[in-house]
């Protein structure tokens, strides 16, 4: 699931990741259990010794540990947190920490904000994409097409490429695509 949390990271295209604070043991322990799931389906996809078709069940709790942990190793500094909550039909409801302190980004938002949001995913053959229904800086509503606009200007002094809240991410090798349930995310492989 290398990318499914790429749809909020791309709220901030800043620089690179550095490890933070340790997580909580058991945090880390439920997340690279997912981690040694999906690792495990994809070989399978990969040598076709899986049977078709096939899914992986995550739960939103273990979700979000393997989210916790993508951003202590692997998302951009100023990222702090991601939690999520699953819906039905593919829903998701979520809050994004971010800290910009020291960062030149700190000139379009404020250095400590909480974005909080709701979303509709949308994932085929292999790739996905989130559409925002709403979107706030705490409890000030704002356009997604705002924050692209921030994304767009972030990723140009940072001299990164500018991605868009309306991209479409690829999913990790061998994932067709996703459903959300209430608590629960479903990953199809072919």
């Amino acid at each position: 699931m290398n990318r499914l949390g790429a749809y909020a990271a791309t709220l901030l295209v800043l620089s690179a990741s550095a490890p933070r604070a340790e997580l909580p043991p058991e945090t880390r322990v439920r997340a690279l259990k997912v981690i040694a799931a999906l690792e495990k389906l994809e070989e399978d996809a990969a040598s076709g010794t899986s049977r078709s078709p096939q899914s992986y069940t995550v739960s939103e709790s273990d979700l979000n540990a393997w989210i916790a942990y993508r951003v202590a190793t692997e998302m951009s500094k100023s990222l702090r947190s991601i939690e999520l909550r699953l819906l039905d039909g593919n829903r998701a409801e979520g809050k994004i920490s971010i800290d910009l302190s020291g960062s030149a980004a700190s000139l379009l938002l404020p250095p400590r904000a909480e974005f909080f949001f709701s979303a509709q995913g949308e994932s085929k053959e292999g790739k996905i994409r989130l559409t925002m229904d709403r979107l706030y800086l705490g409890t000030q509503r704002l356009s997604p097409a705002f924050i692209d606009t921030v994304i767009a200007v972030l990723a140009g002094l940072e001299g990164e490429p500018a991605t868009s809240l309306y991209d479409w991410y690829a999913l990790p090798y061998g994932i067709q695509r996703l459903e959300s349930r209430p608590g629960q995310l479903v990953c199809y492989y072919h």
